[in-house]
């Protein structure tokens, strides 16, 4: 009988550290949004699709930076270069990258959708990311 109540025991204390060590890794991988703000990032190309010109970066920039403000307080933005495979070729396009925190979707879409308009963009890469924010 001893034996029968110590497997009884040792079964419960095995359920419960199953069970807690469950609860640890639920709160770790918890998505807290309350803890988290949406963050976009636009990849706008400077290459006119129609044209096939490059547009000078500046200029771009003072054009979407416009855009922008519609619908955002603030932004960062840089340039950089990027570049994706086209058939056996790579292809190559400056692009404006703006960081923009505190919109949502359909405010990103509004800034794309100017943005692809003015400067003749067949698609802006839009990326979205949950951070956390403070302006200190």
């Amino acid at each position: 009988m001893e034996n029968s109540n110590l497997i009884k025991i040792i079964a419960v204390v095995l359920v419960v550290e199953i069970i807690l060590a469950g609860a640890v890794v639920a709160l770790f991988l918890k998505d807290d949004g309350a803890k988290g703000e949406d963050s976009y990032t636009l990849y706008v190309g400077l290459n006119d699709y129609i044209t096939h010109e490059d547009y000078d970066p500046e200029y771009a920039a003072n054009i979407v930076d416009h855009i922008v403000v519609k619908y955002a307080d603030g932004f960062t933005r840089y340039l950089a270069n990027g570049g994706w495979v086209e058939g056996t070729d790579i292809t190559y396009e400056k692009s404006l990258v703006y960081v923009i925190a505190g919109i949502d979707l359909e405010k990103a879409h509004g800034i794309a959708d100017e943005a692809k308009k003015a400067l003749n963009q067949s698609s802006i890469l839009i990326t979205l990311s949950k951070q956390q924010v403070e302006f200190y």
